[in-house]
C-alpha cells in the first residue's frame, strides 16, 4: 500500500527544510558507477558503503553500544543515468525495524513498496529494490525526516498565530543547540499546568507526528479548548533532543545518553532543563500546580503507559478514565493501556509521578501507524484530556 504524507504542512517550513538539505552539501559519501550516496543532510545516517557486483551495501551503525535496537538510516542517492538499484542496508547491531521511506525531494514521503523490500540474515539486513531516475535525487529514510529546523518554524509559526501563546528558549543541548518551549500566557501564577515533551528518542517520528495534532487541539480556537485554557497553563517542549536529531541517532543525545533513563541523574543539559522547568511548581515559590505530564514517544503499537491503580494520583484514576473515554470514541484504532510500565527506571514518567503524584504519562505511536490515525487518535485524544482535566476538582 502506497501513501503520501507532508510531515509539516506550510510552504514556508517545506521551503526552509529544503534549503536547509542542500546546504549541507559538500562531496558524496560514497560512489559506485555514477551512483552517488549522499549523508549530508540533518538527520543523515550511514556508517559505512561498499559495492559488491551490482550491489550496494550501507552499514548502519548506532552512536554507541548496546542501546534500544533502534536502527535509524536516512541517506539520498544521485545518479548519472537512469535504472534500477539494488541496496542492502547491513545493520552492525539489532536488525530491521523501520519500514522505508522514499522521496523525490525529501518532503513528500511515500512507503516503499513491500515487494520492493526483502529481510535477510534474520532480519540485520534489508534488501531494497530503488528507481533511480538519471539527476533527480532519491532520499531513503527510516521514517519521514523531521528535523529540529522544522520543529523550531513549527513553534514559531504557532507562536506567531495565537496572542496568548509565547516562545521562550529553555536553554541549549549539549552541542550548543536552542531547545525552545511553547507556554500559554497567564496573569495568574497560581495556575495548574500541563506539559508535555517529545522527541527525547530521535527516530521516534510517530510520536512527534502524535505530538503535533495534540498540541494543535489543544490551541486551537475551540469553546473546549478557551476554557481548557482558562483554567490550565500549557508548557510544550517539541523537541528536548535536537542533538540527537540533528545526528540521526539510535536513541541518545549528542552525549550517548538515554534522556529517558536520566531523570533522576540528570547529568545531561538537556534533562537538566527539564528539572529546572518542573521545579517552578515545588516548594515555597512554586508557579502553581503540575497537574499531569504527557511524553510523546514510539514503539511496536499504539499505547499509554501509565501508572497502575495501586499508584494514585490526583485526579483519581485520570489515565484509566480517559483511555476508556478515547476507546469509546474510537473503537476502531487500537490503542492499550499499559498500567506500571518500568516504574523503577529514571524515566519522565516515574520521576514525575515520584516526585509530584500527578498522572505521568508516556503516549505511544505504532512505528508503522497510518498517518492519518495518528492524527484522528491525537486530536480525540487531546479534546478527553481536557474535559477530563476541567472535571477535576482545582
Amino acid at each position: 500500500m502506497l501513501s503520501r504524507y507532508v510531515t509539516v504542512p506550510t510552504l514556508a517550513c517545506m521551503m526552509l527544510f529544503a534549503t536547509g538539505l542542500a546546504a549541507f552539501a559538500q562531496d558524496a559519501y560514497c560512489h559506485f558507477d555514477g551512483v552517488e550516496v549522499w549523508a549530508d543532510f540533518p538527520a543523515a545516517r550511514v556508517n559505512g558503503c561498499a559495492q559488491k557486483g551490482d550491489t550496494i551495501y550501507l552499514t548502519i551503525s548506532p552512536e554507541v553500544t548496546p542501546i534500544n535496537p533502534s536502527p535509524w538510516y536516512a541517506f539520498r542517492l544521485q545518479s548519472a543515468t537512469s535504472k534500477k538499484l539494488t541496496l542492502v542496508l547491513k545493520y552492525s547491531y539489532g536488525k530491521h525495524r523501520y519500514w522505508p521511506k522514499v522521496s523525490r525531494d525529501g518532503l513528500l514521503w511515500q512507503t516503499l513498496k513491500a515487494g520492493n523490500i526483502k529481510l535477510t540474515a534474520e532480519g540485520r539486513e534489508a534488501r531494497l529494490s530503488l528507481n533511480v531516475e538519471k539527476d533527480i535525487p532519491l532520499w531513503i529514510a527510516a521514517q519521514e525526516i523531521l528535523t529540529s529546523q522544522q520543529h523550531n518554524l513549527w513553534m514559531v509559526r504557532h507562536a506567531k498565530k495565537h496572542d496568548f501563546l509565547d516562545l521562550y528558549k529553555l536553554g541549549v543541548s549539549q552541542n550548543g543547540r536552542d531547545i525552545f518551549k511553547l507556554e500559554s500566557r497567564t496573569t495568574d501564577d497560581d495556575k495548574e499546568t500541563v506539559v508535555l515533551v517529545g522527541r527525547q528518542h530521535p527516530p521516534e517520528v510517530t510520536g512527534a507526528l502524535a505530538m503535533m495534532p495534540f498540541m494543535e487541539t489543544l490551541l486551537a480556537d475551540t469553546a473546549l479548548a478557551r476554557k481548557f485554557r482558562a483554567r490550565y497553563r500549557l508548557v510544550m517542549v517539541p523537541n528536548l533532543n535536537p542533538d540527537g536529531v540533528e545526528q540521526g541517532n539510535w536513541r541518545t543525545n549528542a552525549g550517548g545518553k538515554d534522556l529517558n533513563r536520566d531523570w533522576g541523574p540528570f547529568s545531561q543539559p538537556e534533562t537538566q532543563l527539564m528539572q529546572r522547568e518542573l521545579d517552578r511548581y515545588r516548594g515555597e515559590d512554586q508557579a502553581g500546580k503540575l497537574s499531569l505530564l504527557l511524553d510523546f514517544h514510539s514503539t511496536h503499537e499504539n499505547l499509554m503507559y501509565t501508572q497502575s491503580a495501586a499508584e494514585p494520583t490526583e485526579p483519581v484514576n485520570f489515565a484509566q478514565n480517559w483511555h476508556r473515554a478515547i476507546r469509546a470514541r474510537l473503537p476502531k484504532i487500537a490503542f492499550r493501556n499499559v498500567p506500571s510500565h518500568n516504574p523503577d527506571l529514571p524515566t519522565s514518567k516515574g520521576y514525575v509521578y515520584k516526585t509530584f503524584g500527578v498522572p505521568a504519562i508516556t503516549y505511544e505511536m505504532a512505528d508503522n501507524s497510518d498517518r492519518a490515525e495518528i492524527r484522528r487518535l491525537a486530536v480525540v485524544a487531546a479534546e478527553e484530556m481536557m474535559k477530563k482535566l476541567l472535571r477535576s476538582k482545582p
